[in-house]
């Protein structure tokens, strides 16, 4: 009885720690956005105590995300990849394979601040897969940001707002999850689709959405600062001078909440910006000269360099073009150095305007050309990226597949079956003519049966999906993508449901395995209305081997600019806003849809 009683007075003794300790994380996840310096403090101060008291595998794990999410809002991405590698293998270990998306994220965005395109996009899809896979909203909706801000740094604007419109869209579920881990603040979903549209010139709804973020109830400290700092830009550009000065002074209101040099040298700079355009030289120059010794002291080679080209725009207002002309030399030294081609395009664009002012046709024609080149290696860097990216998922396809097949055998069938020399040669006689009817049989069959893309090579899936959609743009004639989740279909029951679904379609028509859980149909000549009558076919297909739960079918129709990528994208988004209806989840309206 008594050691009863102990055990109660324990347990009632480690509850209040328990859920303070959660209680302490959750205030940790918005004070990591908004005001960084204070969270490094609490984060440091629970690090000790865990080291001391018996704490959660899942309160450690979550306080390392916290870190690693912290020193990304400090600058410090060299240390924030480190927490996040050895978190991730913490994680593996600890078969928590659910807050692995978290790391990746800050891995992915360490790299994006590094403009480390090609490191940055396989870990935001491997995120993204994982988010899904495991149910985590709070990943997903962080990982659609990132990759909605790069495609929007590289002017791949329909996929970026497929990304965006999704994470609007499924924030308000971000608290659904059993377990929280960390979340954006929704006024950066909402200043990201801003930053979207003000890159394709809309700039009354980039307004709109950057209003939203600015009236956000997370919108406090780093986070207003930032967002009132967008708006000013965007302000400026929509013609409303008096508002964008009202915004700028809030902004800098907001300067003494920024608690690290690192983040005021980087505030310092964009604001320069804004206050070279509207014309106030000197205190652009006063800004950036605060920056520049900031990022010189911390090492900071990228910032150094693009701070280097907004100094010579500041010199060339200045009318001061040769020391103009030394630093943008510099500038562009430093891009080929560190080979970041899509800087070194600007910067070759600011040459060429200026000797194109000055008359200097040759230079300014020379300039335009290396501009041009400069933007190949960029776009090819990105497609090296996808690519790469694209083998990638192929080849986790093939090691799913191969730890699936069986191991082959080591002993022969003689060996096993020990026989002797005369029986084992009858065997072997009985054994071949037995194979060679039923590859017979077989090969008879797949004559006659319809052959299922699925089993074809990936590279040449690649090659006739790719021309199928070449063709439909050049022939102008429509195409259209459907999607289907089989995760609830067991896998060994996938082969006869794919023979099936391919009886269904026409020859000219493609399914592929896209992943293990994924199946893509391709519709040559078949508009939407035309791609709802088929799956209207194929769910009467599907759903005896689906049971009981609702069929969901995403559909995509082609567009000109779409890529595979881009519609399966889109078809995802079409399935699961069904699915979210079929739960009778509410809508949520959004000008940008």
């Amino acid at each position: 009885m008594d050691f009863r009683v102990l055990v109660l007075s324990l347990l009632l003794w480690l509850l209040p720690f328990g859920a303070s300790a959660i209680d302490q994380l959750d205030e940790l996840t918005e004070l990591v956005y908004q005001y960084p310096s204070k969270a490094l403090t609490q984060i440091t101060a629970l690090e000790k105590q865990f080291t001391t008291r018996a704490t959660s595998d899942i309160n450690r794990l979550r306080l390392s995300v916290l870190k690693c999410q912290n020193l990304l809002q400090l600058g410090e991405n060299e240390a924030a990849i480190n927490v996040a590698q050895l978190g991730e293998a913490n994680a593996k270990q600890l078969k928590l394979d659910q807050v692995r998306p978290y790391f990746l994220i800050c891995q992915a965005d360490a790299n994006l601040n590094y403009n480390n395109i090609q490191n940055a996009l396989p870990l935001l899809d491997s995120a993204i897969t994982l988010a899904r896979r495991y149910q985590q909203p709070q990943a997903l909706v962080d990982a659609l940001r990132l990759r909605g801000q790069l495609d929007t740094d590289t002017d791949n604007f329909s996929s970026a707002i497929e990304d965006l419109r999704l994470a609007i869209d499924i924030y308000p579920d971000i608290h659904t999850q059993t377990q929280n881990w960390v979340w954006p603040p929704q006024a950066y979903i909402y200043a990201a689709m801003g930053n979207l549209l003000y890159a394709t010139h809309d700039f009354p709804q980039a307004m709109y959405y950057t209003n939203l973020g600015i009236q956000s109830p997370d919108a406090e400290g780093k986070v207003l600062h930032i967002i009132l700092r967008n708006a000013a830009r965007i302000a400026l550009d929509n013609q409303e001078f008096d508002y964008s000065d009202q915004l700028e002074k809030q902004a800098k209101a907001l300067l003494p909440e920024l608690g690290s040099p690192l983040e005021l040298a980087y505030s310092y700079t964009i604001l320069a910006s804004i206050s070279l355009d509207k014309g106030r030289i000197d205190a652009a120059e006063e800004y950036l000269s605060i920056a520049i010794n900031t990022f010189k002291k911390h090492n900071q080679q990228l910032a150094m360099m693009r701070s280097t080209r907004l100094l010579a725009q500041i010199r060339f207002a200045q009318h001061q073009d040769d020391a103009a002309l030394t630093l943008m030399n510099h500038a562009i030294e430093q891009a080929e150095n560190l080979k970041q081609y899509s800087d070194l395009k600007g910067f070759y664009g600011i040459m060429s305007d200026h000797y194109l002012e000055q008359g200097d046709f040759k230079q300014a024609y020379s300039f335009l050309l290396k501009r041009y080149r400069a933007a190949e290696l960029a776009n090819q860097g990105m497609n090296t990226a996808r690519i790469l990216q694209f083998k990638a998922r192929l080849n986790q396809q093939d090691l799913q597949q191969d730890q699936t097949s069986p191991a082959p055998e080591k002993a022969s069938i003689l060996q096993e079956l020990n026989l002797d020399w005369a029986y084992s040669t009858l065997f072997l006689i009985a054994m071949t003519l037995l194979g060679g009817a039923i590859w017979y049989l077989i090969d008879k069959q797949n004559n006659r049966a319809p052959r299922i893309e699925g089993e074809e090579p990936a590279e040449t899936l690649l090659q006739q999906v790719t021309s199928a959609l070449n063709s439909a743009k050049q022939g102008n004639y429509p195409l259209s993508l459907l999607l289907f989740n089989a995760s609830q279909i067991r896998q060994v029951d996938l082969p006869p449901l794919q023979d099936q679904l391919q009886h269904r379609l026409r020859e000219q028509d493609k399914l592929i395995r896209y992943s293990m859980d994924e199946i893509v149909i391709i519709l040559p000549h078949t508009s939407a209305a035309g791609a709802k009558k088929v799956v209207n076919q194929l769910v009467a297909c599907i759903q005896p081997w689906q049971g009981s739960s609702k069929v969901n079918i995403g559909i995509a129709a082609m567009q000109h600019f779409d890529t595979l990528e881009s519609l399966i994208k889109r078809a995802s988004i079409n399935q699961l806003g069904k699915v979210k209806i079929s739960e009778n989840n509410p809508n949520h309206y959004s000008p940008a849809k």
